[in-house]
């Protein structure tokens, strides 16, 4: 980083506007601003934070009071900035949030801050960014220093130092953590400290999980569980007697139930021989019952018999009439076929006698009545055509209408042709005016839209710009990580190269440091030795990550070069209002495009108007004419209706109608056939039905029945035969089986009867016995089986709890040696030791320079040592005196030898964190003050170092009010201070 030119206006004590040339100050590498206190020096450093990071560092920050006081209200506060990061050259023009009068009235108007970020390329200045999140990450990312970090490197407050040197240990971190990300190792001890509360949660609930296992135990086996078991001593430390507490209880159980399976077996065979005696009890007592069964039911049986002695004959009869069936169901038929003849004839010549006009039915008659309805039929068809008649009258008459409408429209549309014609001619000029304007239109119209597609572009653009800048804060974080990894074993194997060395020693080979060839005691590696492959592939991830993070800085810049191009594309209205302008001139080139299109439509209207106008005066001549022809029509045919209808009133003479008639008649002839029909089927039933009655007799006679109705009332229903057969059968059936049962020899001599009652109360009891012992017996296998369960059970938690109290150990004692506690002999927290390491590097560095500006005499010497009162320790600091060989403190160093320290304390911590943010070249620094307190020896000292530091290029400020500076220092930016404010010199 390299700053060119500063320019400030109405910015802390200078009202106007300050312009410094640092390239002009700075070309011979180092430099004076020089001026009283108060003038304002620090205010010209002050601007240069604010306008990278948007803020004043320092107290002087807090009271955000950044416009001077002497500035005239008109006078805008504004800071400029141009400066190098890396190979791009860019300016920084920002302003503060401030008060303006207002432009109209009275009183005072808010004015927004603003953040202008250009960048300078070979066609002037480039806008990088207008908004100021976007710029502040661009400058962010660029320098690679937070605002933190940028005023301990860049402008070396040797105030901040001082305190830092004499400082204590535990406030000596503030000022570190501000400098290194010592976070993710704060989480890691976070995530222990949790992890260690988690695990001892866990190992609390284990332990009172087995405690109720031991309850449950207790509650099985009906026992109580023994002090040094109470839930509060269970698994508190590795040993223990619950499982042989457990194996004692499952042991006692197990006798128990071996006890109950005896007393379950001996009241078992007890049952068994009751049983035996009671089975051959009831065996006696059921033959009794079976004897008393037959005999009650064999009389009852025998006394039913005058009961089916009715039923035996109706079934005798019913046989016999059986086989007659079906001449009484023939018989029966034919009589109800010969009455239902009869009653049709009867119906039949009812219907006749109102149709009959006194005539008597028979075939001629009908016959007769046939000839008349066909001559009526035949005249139908004359009738039809004088519908046909009427309707085509009717069909001329509206023809005639249609006619004389077509007429009188043809007529009326001839009449407003003219008209029509004109107003055609007038959108067919339009068309074409409309076609003569559509080309300008649509080029505006696609500007409009060229102009819109670049707004909106640009706003998807800016929301993935985030990402990007997203993945180049995670590539430049993978870079500091990895870099810090290969700064770590770079040196962890050179402190271990004389392990490394040593490793390679023979006896009697050449030692290649000291050519000796005895090696009575070759160095060993005091932790995990680092080889250069190590240390190799650990600079090649480095130098990956920095690849990366090129590539995605690129993606980023390019990204932001197409921003700027859609944003000149896209022109200075909003996207809302440019949506507005394709909105409307989409409007007017759809309206043109309309007229436009329709101009073909327009002129084919016109041609075809004037086509119609021709042939409407033909087709008016033409209806005319046809209109003529169809009225003469219509009167000739309404002449030939005249004379068919008189003829049809002859021939219907009294009927309504023909059809009328030929349907009264059709129905006279059908009557008369009925009839007729009638008697013949009469006739014929009658003789039927007599053949059947005397065939029925005959077999009614040969049956052995008086007559036909007696053969018929023998006549059973379909089923009952069956049901008195199997009704009749089953009686005499039962009766023969019972007769047979009590024919047995087994129930022919019976003893007396048991005393059932007796046997089954003895039988009871000892069944009462066996389920108390079968109970008992089931309790104990439930509770031996339980026991069995819960014992594994306890066997799993036990070790489960043994491997959890390991775990829980260990996370403790881990969490405990990061906390500074536990194994932890110097009380260092990891963050601690973090910082303790990068305090170890700044002493490293800062002691070369040191050594030199003390003319050899001290260096800082880290210390690891607990601070007072058993403070935590790892941020101690001393000086070496090498000229009384003793280490001392910093606190005894004198007011010289402190500027001193301080100084070569800032400038080491400023490359320990160069270094770690990624090597980011520093170009510009300034040195604030302190230089009073020196004496000539100790002032060239350290002007030499100032000297060495201005080598490849560097740019030192000293800011100082020291008269003797002004003569050591030729170039020189004097800031004068007056009642109006402050100004640089001329």
């Amino acid at each position: 980083m390299r700053l060119h030119q500063l320019s400030l206006t109405a910015f802390g004590p200078f009202p106007g506007t300050v312009q410094v040339d640092l390239d002009e100050v700075g070309r011979d590498g180092l430099f004076l601003l020089w001026g009283p206190t108060g003038a304002g020096k620090t205010t010209l450093l002050d601007a240069v934070v604010f306008a990278l990071y948007g803020r004043v560092p320092g107290a002087r920050g807090e009271e955000k009071r950044l416009r001077s006081d002497h500035a005239d209200a008109g006078t805008r506060t504004e800071v400029s900035c141009e400066l190098t990061l890396g190979a791009e050259r860019l300016r920084v023009v920002r302003r503060p949030e401030q008060q303006r009068p207002k432009k109209r009235g009275e009183g005072w108007a808010t004015e927004q801050a603003k953040l202008v970020v250009s960048r300078l390329t070979d066609g002037g200045w480039e806008p990088v960014s207008t908004r100021i999140d976007e710029g502040s990450e661009h400058l962010r990312t660029r320098l690679g220093l937070d605002v933190h970090q940028f005023c301990q490197v860049v402008l070396l407050p040797q105030g901040d130092f001082a305190r830092f040197l004499r400082a204590e240990p535990e406030h000596r971190a503030d000022l570190l953590r501000t400098l290194f990300d010592v976070d993710r190792f704060a989480r890691a001890e976070e995530w222990l400290a949790e992890e260690r509360a988690a695990a001892r949660e866990r190992t609390a609930g284990h332990r009172a999980q087995l405690s109720t296992l031991l309850a449950r135990v207790a509650q099985i086996a009906d026992v109580d569980v023994p002090e040094d078991l109470a839930p509060e001593l269970v698994g508190a430390s590795t040993g223990g007697r619950v499982l042989p507490w457990v194996d004692e209880v499952a042991a006692a159980a197990g006798r128990r139930l071996t006890d109950a399976a005896a007393r379950a077996d001996a009241a078992a065979a007890e049952v068994a021989a009751t049983d035996a005696e009671l089975a051959t009890a009831r065996a006696l007592q059921e033959r009794h019952v079976r004897r008393d069964q037959a005999t009650g039911e064999l009389v009852g049986l025998e006394q039913r018999e005058p009961v089916l002695t009715p039923l035996r004959a109706e079934r005798d009869a019913g046989r016999r009439a059986e086989p007659l069936r079906d001449v009484l169901l023939a018989a029966g038929t034919a009589a109800l076929a010969a009455e239902r003849a009869a009653g049709a004839l009867t119906a039949a010549r009812a219907a006749w006698v109102p149709v009959s006009e006194g005539q008597e039915a028979s075939a001629t008659v009908a016959r007769e009545l046939r000839d008349r309805v066909a001559e009526s039929r035949a005249l139908l068809p004359e009738a039809d055509r004088v519908v046909a008649l009427e309707r085509s009258i009717a069909r001329l008459g509206r023809v005639t209408e249609e006619l004389s409408r077509r007429c009188g429209s043809a007529e009326q549309a001839l009449a407003a042709l003219p008209a029509r014609l004109a107003a055609l001619e007038e959108r067919v000029a339009e068309a074409r005016s409309a076609a003569a304007e559509l080309p300008g239109a649509r080029a505006a119209l696609e500007g409009a839209e060229q102009a819109l597609a670049a707004s909106r572009a640009a706003e998807r653009l800016e929301d993935r710009l985030g990402a990007l800048r997203e993945d180049v804060q995670s590539r430049r974080d993978a870079r500091s990580d990895a870099r810090e990894l290969w700064l770590d074993l770079r040196s962890r194997r050179l402190d271990g190269m004389a392990a490394e060395l040593a490793a390679g020693l023979a006896d009697g080979a050449d030692c290649p440091v000291c050519g000796a060839t005895e090696h009575p005691r070759p160095a060993t590696a005091a932790g995990e030795p680092v080889t250069a492959a190590d240390e190799d592939a650990a600079r090649a991830d480095a130098d990956e990550a920095e690849t990366a993070l090129t590539a995605a800085a690129g993606r980023l810049e390019a990204a932001e070069r197409e921003l700027a191009a859609l944003r000149a594309r896209a022109g200075e209205l909003p996207a809302a209002e440019q949506a507005e302008r394709v909105a409307a001139l989409t409007t007017v080139v759809r309206a043109t495009t309309e007229l436009a299109a329709g101009l073909g439509k327009a002129e084919e209207l016109l041609r075809r108007s004037v086509a119609e106008r021709e042939e409407a005066a033909t087709r008016l001549t033409a209806d005319r004419e046809e209109l003529g022809a169809r009225r003469a029509e219509r009167e000739a045919l309404a002449v030939a209706l005249a004379e068919l209808r008189t003829r049809l009133d002859t021939a219907r003479g009294t009927d309504r109608d023909l059809a009328a008639r030929v349907a009264r008649l059709s129905a006279a002839a059908g009557a008369c056939e009925a009839v007729t029909a009638a008697e013949t089927d009469e006739l014929r039933a009658r003789v039927q039905a007599d053949a059947a009655r005397r065939a029925a007799e005959e077999r009614a006679a040969a049956a052995g029945f008086d007559d036909v109705l007696a053969a018929s009332d023998a006549l059973l229903e379909p089923g009952r035969l069956a049901r008195l057969d199997r009704q009749l059968d089953e009686h005499d059936h039962r009766v023969a089986v019972l007769r047979a049962v009590l024919a047995d020899p087994e129930l022919a001599d019976l003893g007396p009867r048991p005393d059932l009652a007796a046997l089954e109360d003895r039988c009871a009891g000892t069944t009462r016995s066996r389920e108390e012992a079968v109970a008992q017996l089931e309790q104990a296998r439930r509770c031996t089986s339980s026991l069995a369960d819960v014992v594994g059970r306890i066997t799993d938690a036990e070790l489960e709890l043994a491997e959890l109290r390991d775990w829980a150990d260990q996370v403790t004692a881990l969490a405990d040696l990061t906390h500074g506690r536990g194994a932890n002999t110097r009380k260092m927290r990891l963050q601690s030791f973090v910082l303790a390491a990068r305090l170890e590097q700044v002493a490293e560095v800062a002691s070369r320079r040191l050594l030199d500006m003390s003319g050899g005499r001290y260096t800082f010497l880290h210390s690891d040592a607990q601070g007072r009162h058993g403070a935590r320790g790892g941020l101690g600091l001393d000086v070496f005196d090498e000229y009384t060989g003793a280490r001392r403190p910093t606190k005894t160093l004198s007011g010289g030898e402190s500027f001193m320290a301080s100084l070569a304390l800032a400038l080491g911590l400023a490359d320990v964190v160069t270094a770690e943010t990624g090597g980011v070249r520093i170009d510009t620094l300034f040195v604030d003050e302190g230089f009073g307190t020196l004496d000539a020896q100790a002032l060239d000292a350290v002007m030499t170092v100032l000297d060495e530091l201005r080598r490849g290029g560097r740019t030192v400020g000293v800011i100082s009010h020291l008269e003797e500076l002004r003569t050591r220092i030729p170039t020189r930016l004097e800031v004068i201070a007056g009642r109006n404010g402050s100004r640089l010199a001329s």
